[in-house]
């Protein structure tokens, strides 16, 4: 598919999410275009995929431990949270308890925002478009439990 034909089967998609209230709006990026939309919940990436709509959310949650007064206990403790989440992830990966670990694409310590960053994401067909809203609302939901969730793991 050519980038013009790409941007123009994600432009229902603009219409659709901007219709349900969502500011939505098609962006170029590394991997081509997208639709993107950022709300307080997370970010919103929706591609064209093998055979339908990747539809992919993800933020990042600040400051896990900017209580931490000491800088050196600080420093100590994001590195282990570093450490600790590549082996959490891996171990979502290989056995996922929750149809939430299932959609997992990423997760990683964001150094400049000091905190856990995730990406969950799944393909719908293109049939499927007008549902998108209440997907990205249950994917965003679902984001944040599993945010919280890992946090929750990295400070025991």
């Amino acid at each position: 598919m050519s980038m013009r034909e790409t941007r123009a089967a994600l432009e229902p998609v603009v219409s659709i999410l901007r219709q349900a209230g969502f500011w939505a709006y098609p962006l170029y990026g590394d991997e081509g275009w997208l639709v993107a939309c950022d709300t307080e919940s997370g970010r919103i990436d929706v591609r064209i995929g093998t055979d339908g709509y990747l539809v992919e959310v993800w933020d990042v949650s600040p400051g896990l431990y900017f209580d931490e007064e000491d800088e050196r206990k600080r420093a100590v403790k994001e590195r282990l949270a570093r450490l600790t989440l590549s082996r959490l992830v891996e171990t979502i990966r290989h056995a996922p308890v929750t149809d939430t670990e299932r959609l997992l694409r990423e997760a990683w310590w964001d150094e400049a925002a000091h905190g856990v960053g995730l990406r969950i994401g799944l393909e719908i067909p293109f049939s499927a478009s007008a549902s998108l809203p209440e997907l990205v609302t249950d994917l965003l939901e679902r984001l944040n439990e599993l945010l919280e969730r890992l946090e929750e793991r990295l400070l025991d």
